[in-house]
């Protein structure tokens, strides 16, 4: 079975996991545009107001961001230092791309941030220049998408802690990967690993579905010296279970680590979080994306648990696969987590089977069925809800793929009344046609449940949207639209 190769020009969006993505957040498809969106072109998004200058961007900040370029599948990672005053004064690039490998490269370049936190920059290595666009939630953390001719990506970028060492850095961490195998099919890893002081590989668990080839539960060997002394926030893993990968690994605190793969054979690229609670109880607002054997796929829903194993008939799921649209349908099943952090959750007298992993960044989760290869995020919901939740400044960004084949990627900007209604700005990578500043609108009925109907609209499409509020500060989306395949993420500023 091939899942991906009738659509390979779509890679990237495809494995972007941002989900929120951010999905955030690197490479099993997010969102995309309704109907025939693109157009070069600027403006329509009148004044913006707000906090932010060049100087809200100061220090040293971890990146990651992964997409298609000419040669097909694109990841890329790095840091990059920004003095405050609109320009990139150093930092480092690992890049992936179907025409090479390229690690530790310099980087060097420019940015400005506009009052609302939307902004441009250029970060120029030795093998690539990229120009991105992105929007800051906070100081610390912001959502980017790539907006040149040449590539169109997602991702995200995330002040970098300077007192992280090894030492720091021991116990367990999740990690949730994303990306291609060498026969550029649509492959998802998921797992824990336990590193010791010395970063030595002590232990672990890791789950695989490359293009339907399903690998459950396989031990991670210990290794020694797996994990290398970090210099300047850099530094190395090999992780060995099916096979032994090597990954260069950036930091961003204790609890966070970007991934990405340097091997020649698969091209993966995603987060490690620390290791949460196996206690799950509650409900919980998700969103999964990838491919399913009939192409594009996006889920998202409410899940309920009762603290006890099992999944109640209150869960709902929203699901687009390849445009057949199926909304607000109950799910109901059972789950487990063990000792050792690894967790199952078995869906609809199981027709959907998921491995789950709790880190500090939400549940990590991996679809572990044949027919669809699809990664996302699960987070805590914290009501009640109504559209008084949905109420301030917000940053957003989403990524997919068209019913054209197109990754279509968009950071945007917009205010929320509490009422139902959004008005703000964003812009777009249409397969490399570049429209910025448009303007954006939109809205939404929130429920007590935090699943919410409205819409985005933009010059651009008008697209219908299904959002699920974890809190005040986080929603989660998925398009539903026949003609687009899409998930994004939504961030408080």
């Amino acid at each position: 079975m091939c899942l991906i190769n009738a659509r390979s020009s779509s890679l990237g969006a495809v494995m972007s996991l941002r989900m929120g993505f951010t999905l955030s957040s690197i490479l099993i498809l997010l969102l995309a545009l309704t109907g025939c969106v693109g157009g070069s072109g600027t403006g329509g998004a009148g004044p913006i107001n707000g906090p932010f200058s060049n100087s809200s961007l100061n220090g040293t900040y971890a990146f990651s961001f992964s997409g298609v370029n000419q040669f097909g599948f694109l990841a890329v990672a790095g840091t990059l230092q920004a003095n405050g005053a609109g320009s990139i004064t150093g930092g480092t690039a690992d890049i992936n791309s179907r025409n090479g490998i390229f690690t530790n490269q310099p980087v060097s370049g420019s940015f400005n941030v506009h009052n609302n936190g939307q902004g441009t920059a250029t970060v120029t290595t030795p093998n690539g220049t990229f120009d991105l666009s992105f929007v800051i939630v906070s100081g610390q953390h912001g959502l980017i998408i790539r907006i040149d001719g040449n590539s169109t990506a997602s991702g995200s970028f995330d002040l970098q802690s300077s007192s992280v060492t090894l030492s720091t850095l021991a116990g367990s961490l999740v990690f949730n990967l994303s990306g291609i195998d060498s026969a550029l099919n649509a492959q998802g890893e998921a797992g824990v690993f336990t590193i010791d002081a010395s970063g030595n590989m002590t232990a672990g668990v890791q789950d695989t579905n490359d293009n339907g080839t399903i690998s459950t539960n396989v031990a991670i060997t210990p290794v020694a010296a797996a994990m290398s002394t970090p210099t300047n926030g850099r530094g190395t893993i090999s992780i060995t279970g099916l096979s032994t990968q090597h990954f260069v690994y950036y930091i961003v605190d204790n609890n966070h680590l970007n991934l990405i793969e340097t091997d020649l054979s698969t091209a993966l690229a995603g987060p490690a979080f620390r290791q949460g609670s196996a206690l799950l109880s509650g409900s919980f607002a998700f969103t999964v994306g990838g491919v399913s054997t009939a192409g594009p796929f996006a889920a998202g829903g409410i899940i309920n648990t009762d603290g006890a194993g099992n999944v109640l008939n209150t869960s709902t799921e929203d699901v687009n696969n390849a445009g057949s649209i199926t909304q607000n349908a109950t799910l109901t099943g059972t789950y487990s987590v063990s000792g050792n952090g690894r967790g199952t959750m078995s869906l609809n007298a199981g027709t959907i089977n998921l491995a789950i992993y709790p880190s500090s960044n939400g549940v990590q989760v991996l679809e572990i069925d044949a027919n669809t290869v699809a990664t996302g995020t699960a987070f805590q919901q914290s009501g009640p809800f109504s559209n008084s939740t949905f109420n301030g400044n917000y940053g957003m960004n989403f990524t997919g793929v068209t019913s054209a084949n197109n990754e279509v990627d968009s950071a945007g900007q917009f205010a929320a009344d509490g009422a139902g209604h959004m008005t703000g700005a964003a812009d777009f990578n249409n397969g490399g046609s570049v429209s910025t500043n448009l303007s954006l609108s939109g809205t939404s009925t929130v429920t007590a449940s935090g699943r919410a109907t409205g819409t985005l609209k933009s010059s651009l499409a008008t697209q219908n949207i299904v959002f699920y509020v974890v809190n005040s500060n986080r929603v989660l989306f998925v398009d539903l639209d026949a003609n687009l395949v899409a998930v994004g993420d939504i961030e408080h500023q």
